[in-house]
């Protein structure tokens, strides 16, 4: 028997945050096999908390996540979102911050543990078109956007599971950060 202190040793244990990268196919293949860095993501900040007046935590990240996916609408053209769990110090600012966006400083591939995605591409396809290039904000106010969020859950997939191939990314948006 341990003749030290009577009281348990304290164990540190690790925290992370869960973070919704949007991105489109050909971006994803490269996160998921090599670290990534300056990283546009979405996350539960204080800002969108007090924003969307929400108290629960699965709504909220769940509202964050689907933030995202407009975000990569008019970026990408499309709405696949990586999610991760990232230490806290991995987390910058972003000028997304009102809307839950974070800049992730570095990325491993071991921190991805899934993604989301429409079931068909074609789906998204003319919201993409009405909100190629908008500032997130007036995206999300879009009635073809809100059209597709009412209508298209985006489904869970593991990360073993196949990503989209690059070449099925849409031609003409302005790209990722």
């Amino acid at each position: 028997m341990h003749q030290g202190s009577r009281w348990p040793r304290r164990v540190q244990l690790s925290t992370s945050t869960i973070v919704f990268i949007p991105t489109n196919a050909q971006r994803a293949r490269e996160l998921v096999a090599a670290p990534g860095e300056q990283v546009t993501a979405f996350t539960v900040t204080e800002e969108l908390r007090v924003i969307l007046d929400v108290t629960d935590p699965e709504e909220t990240e769940h509202a964050a996540m689907v933030i995202g996916s407009v975000w990569g609408l008019t970026h990408t053209g499309r709405r696949l979102v990586l999610v991760a769990h990232v230490p806290a110090e991995q987390i910058a600012d972003h000028e997304e911050v009102d809307n839950g966006g974070v800049t992730l400083t570095r990325l491993e591939p071991s921190q991805i543990t899934a993604w989301f995605a429409d079931d068909d591409d074609a789906d998204s396809k003319d919201a993409a078109a009405a909100v190629k290039g908008m500032i997130i904000d007036d995206a999300w106010n879009d009635v073809t956007v809100q059209t597709l969020i009412g209508e298209h859950e985006l489904s869970w997939h593991d990360i073993t599971e196949e990503l989209p191939a690059a070449d099925t990314d849409p031609e003409g948006f302005p790209g990722l950060e």
